[in-house]
């Protein structure tokens, strides 16, 4: 599945970006800038990211912001994003 949503790194302007899900609410990237984030959830409420597929995995914290955007880290989206 594929949703085109709004992504932004850190404080960085919003711009368009790719949410990839296979399967929903398990893994999925976000595309934008030249980057490809990835995510994935362990059904345990453990959720791992890594920019890029050489970067090693960091443990995130899923948070919704102010803007109605959810965050893990530093990196954000809003937008329709099938996450169930």
């Amino acid at each position: 599945m594929v949703v085109d949503v709004q992504c932004r790194w850190s404080y960085e302007d919003w711009e368009p970006c790719h949410f990839v899900a296979d399967p929903v609410g398990q893994s999925w990237k976000l595309a934008f800038n030249d980057r490809k984030i990835q995510f994935e959830h362990d059904g345990s409420g453990l959720m791992r990211m890594r920019v890029d597929e050489r970067s090693s995995w960091d443990i995130v914290q899923a948070n919704w912001n102010e803007n109605g955007a959810l965050c893990w880290g530093e990196v954000c989206a809003k937008g329709d994003l099938p996450m169930d």
